[in-house]
């Protein structure tokens, strides 16, 4: 105001102020100075809306940005399938964003069925190790509980928050604590929702220098998350119906290959090597329940096991060990007769000299009926052509599914091939009946001309077995034909893809495909020399019996004499030339081994 006086006072000369009304001039130079201070407000309002349209103009920008970035960012996840390279992008994203030096995501996991989890499946700018209870562990292993505590609270809210102070403390000290999330060097958590569930949680460590993102950036971290939380949803459901695809596609294969299999030690062996290949398993091993001793006695192993011990254990010649039901992992998943798996390598018995890290066995059941347990252990990796150990490697809810139906498969297997061995098996002896026979031998015979090959038929016939039957009666006549075929069957087995039939009375038929004559008649001397010195307890003493034989190859008979008429004129000779005798039916004749003993009728002690 004095200013403005100073002004009026330069304007009008002194000695002429007296002549003007002084009331009029003081009217004037307040209007003067109301003018000159609504200018002055004008200005200031105008300099505050300008100021106030700049910081507008800064945030739409930052807005604007945001949106392009949340567009661009959510047609970029949108065309990746991958799930790895998914998480790695929408991670890359936030911390470009606010100059995070690490981060992480955590996705749910159902490595543990009793307990909802969420394991690392992706970070950056974090130790690969992390001290367990194991020692150092793979940071992909790491994983933490879904619980009802604060921390979970929040979590499902879905809003982002910080989960140290501004002095860099935990907020939350028993969660730190009792899942050790210091391994996650995290400041601020996002978490991933989809719908009303919580798939995820993004984790952000400080900014570069050393600040934590601000409060005010966090609306764009649920904005993003939100986007992220849809495509890993996505990808999630992508991955799964491609195994479940792949599950029943090598489900359809295994029914293929084995429509017309019927033998359950054939059917049983193509299901273990299909689980190891489809569930990239390092072992899996096949347990039947013995109906006599109420015990699981493991029958059939595949994998990466010496290939002595799976040929010892699959032909029965290593006897392994035996499970009562309800023990160990097979016995609980026969007891509650539910799949058990387990991937926490602390709550499996290490009783064996390998590490178990994971292991699924499921119930083998047809209809309500126990018939057995599967079981693989262990996950592996391909590295180049080869395979390894992948200590990582866990089983999923996908897989127990695959095995369950790979074991359903073997139910039926089992029960079809029951079946099948029940129309084609003598009741008494166990052999094969002579039905079978005489598919298996045409089938054999046809095969054997057309490779070039020889196929040897052996007849055996108990000697005196009517004078036997009406000495001693025919239970007793029943004991010798059941004891002399078990005997027939252990010599037979020592000799690969040897078959033993009981053709009909006291007659047995040998058949060896690719066999050579030197060799199946030193088996058939073995089996007669051991007949003739067993003794079989009966009615307070013991008796016996000895056995003629006759052998041929179709090597000598493609063509005029069958086969079966050459082997069955030999076995006449040994018949004629005392019994208790191998007889070989060559293309030029007859030759009849000498016997080691002389023949004896039926004895008894």
């Amino acid at each position: 105001m004095a200013c403005v006086l100073r002004v009026w006072k330069s304007i009008i000369p002194a000695d002429e102020v007296t002549v003007i009304d002084q009331e009029k001039l003081n009217t004037q130079l307040i209007s003067l100075i109301d003018q000159v201070e609504k200018q002055q407000r004008l200005i200031g309002e105008l300099q505050a809306r300008l100021h106030h349209a700049e910081e507008q103009s800064v945030e739409l920008d930052n807005k604007v940005f945001e949106m392009r970035t949340l567009l661009q960012s959510g047609k970029g996840f949108s065309q990746i399938l991958d799930l790895q390279k998914l998480l790695d992008a929408f991670m890359s994203v936030c911390r470009e964003r606010y100059s995070s030096i690490n981060s992480a995501v955590l996705l749910r996991d159902d490595l543990e069925p009793e307990q909802l989890s969420y394991r690392v499946r992706a970070c950056f700018g974090i130790p690969p190790l992390f001290r367990s209870a194991y020692g150092d562990e793979e940071i992909f292993m790491f994983r933490i509980p879904r619980d009802q505590g604060l921390l979970w609270q929040l979590i499902h809210q879905g809003n982002v928050f910080a989960v140290r102070d501004l002095r860099k403390l935990p907020r939350f000290e028993s969660a730190f604590r009792n899942w050790n999330l210091n391994v996650l060097q995290s400041d601020v958590w996002v978490p991933l929702i989809k719908g009303a569930e919580v798939i995820g949680i993004l984790t952000l460590g400080e900014c570069e220098d050393g600040s934590q993102i601000a409060e005010s950036n966090y609306s764009f971290l649920e904005e993003i998350a939100a986007v992220a939380a849809t495509n890993i949803d996505s990808t999630l459901k992508y991955e799964k119906n491609t195994r479940i695809l792949q599950n029943l596609r090598t489900l359809y294969d295994v029914n293929q290959q084995l429509t017309n299999v019927n033998d359950f030690k054939h059917l049983a062996e193509e299901t273990l090597e299909t689980a190891v290949r489809a569930l990239s398993a390092q072992k899996a091993n096949l347990m039947l329940l013995n109906p006599e001793t109420g015990c699981l006695e493991i029958k059939l192993v595949h994998g990466d096991i010496p290939d002595s011990t799976v040929k010892a254990i699959n032909s029965g010649s290593l006897s392994t060990r035996v499970f009562e039901v309800g023990e160990g992992v097979a016995g609980r998943a026969a007891q509650t007769r539910r799949p058990v798996r387990i991937n926490d390598r602390g709550r499996i018995d290490q009783s064996g000299p390998y590490p178990v890290y994971c292991i699924l066995s499921v119930p083998i059941l047809y209809g309500k009926t126990l018939e057995g347990v599967l079981t693989i252990t262990n996950r592996v990796k391909r590295n180049g052509s080869e395979t390894e150990l992948d200590p990582m490697g866990r089983f999923g809810e996908d897989d127990e599914q695959l095995l369950m139906s790979l074991a359903d498969q073997a139910a039926a297997n089992l029960n079809k091939s029951r079946l099948y061995s029940t129309s084609i098996t003598d009741r008494l002896t166990g052999l094969f009946n002579a039905r079978h026979f005489e598919n298996r031998f045409s089938e054999l015979l046809s095969r054997s001309v057309q490779a070039g090959s020889n196929l040897i038929l052996g007849i055996v016939d108990i000697d005196h077995f009517k004078a036997f039957n009406d000495t001693y009666g025919h239970r007793a006549g029943d004991l010798i034909l059941a004891q002399t075929a078990r005997l027939l069957q252990e010599v037979a087995s020592t000799v690969p893809r040897c078959e033993c039939f009981r053709y009909g009375g006291e007659e047995f038929c040998v058949l060896l495909p690719d066999g050579d004559m030197a060799g199946a008649v030193a088996l058939l001397q073995t089996f007669r020399v051991s007949a003739a010195q067993r003794r079989y307890e009966w009615a307070g003493g013991t008796i016996g019996c000895t056995v003629s034989l006759g052998v041929a190859s179709s090597g000598d008979f493609n063509h005029g004499v069958s086969l079966f008429e050459a082997a069955d004129q030999a076995l006449y000779a040994s018949k004629e030339g005392g019994r208790n005798r191998v007889s070989v039916r060559h293309a030029s004749g007859i030759v009849t081994l000498p016997s080691e003993e002389e023949p004896k009728a039926p004895q008894s002690v």
